[in-house]
């Protein structure tokens, strides 16, 4: 892929998880969890690959597998109610004091979702390339629109008020399609800092990906299940595009 606009990835690894201590750098089949995510952005061609991380552990672990990590990132944007929002301010305000130049695309790689294709990021920015009007393309599978909620009575009840009441299943076809953002965000960068837009803007374009890219590690059970497809030998031909060995 050759990019006329310039495009950075960012893997945000904040070092603070409550839920599973030190999540981003938690052995998962051999490697750091954040080394996947650098393993699949080297697949790509980025002129920068950029860890954010408020950890001198995770620095080094950035370091090691070849990604940049040119400083540690402040207080503010570490914090756990900071948002990607703040992530991207902190990067405005120290890459160029630094020598780096900004980039005209960001593609924001969570490292909690290490299930990922190299097909649709391709694919995003060259619909950021093709197209000045839009704004943003993020990644999505299919969600389940059939969903429940439990009332204020402790009963189910259905979240669509197109279910019917009087039958005892209701298709999927019946129902607006509905799609899962799954952690995977590519935005221009003038976008936000120069007219001060919302973070995706408003033509957001999606790409639709198989739904096991909407596997986000939250948890223990989360881990141990990415691991063990991570390390499914021979692989299944549909997951060989979503897993990316680190060297």
């Amino acid at each position: 892929m050759s990019n006329s606009l310039r495009a950075y990835a960012l893997i945000p690894a904040r070092s603070g998880s409550k839920g599973i201590p030190d999540k981003n750098i938690r052995e998962i089949a051999g490697h750091p969890l954040l080394a996947y995510s650098i393993a699949f952005a080297k697949k790509i061609n980025f002129e920068r690959i950029l860890v954010s991380t408020d950890s001198p552990r995770y620095q080094a672990v950035a370091l090691r597998y070849g990604a940049d990590c040119p400083y540690l990132r402040g207080a503010e944007a570490s914090s756990d109610k900071a948002m990607e929002e703040d992530v991207l301010a902190d990067l405005a305000s120290n890459l160029p004091g630094l020598g780096i130049e900004m980039p005209d695309i960001w593609v924001r790689l969570k490292p909690t979702s290490p299930l990922r294709s190299v097909r649709s990021v391709e694919a995003a920015i060259a619909a950021l390339e093709a197209d000045p009007g839009l704004d943003s393309v993020r990644i999505v599978s299919e969600a389940e629109a059939r969903l429940h909620v439990v009332n204020k009575d402790g009963y189910l009840e259905p979240l669509s008020p197109q279910w019917d009441p009087g039958r005892s299943v209701m298709r999927r076809d019946e129902f607006p399609r509905a799609y899962k953002p799954f952690n995977l965000d590519v935005l221009r960068h003038a976008l936000w800092i120069e007219r001060g837009s919302a973070y995706m803007g408003r033509r957001i374009k999606p790409i639709v990906e198989h739904r096991i890219t909407g596997l986000d590690i939250d948890d223990e059970d989360d881990l141990e299940l990415a691991g063990a497809l991570i390390s499914i030998k021979p692989r299944p031909q549909f997951l060989k595009p979503y897993i990316h060995d680190p060297a």
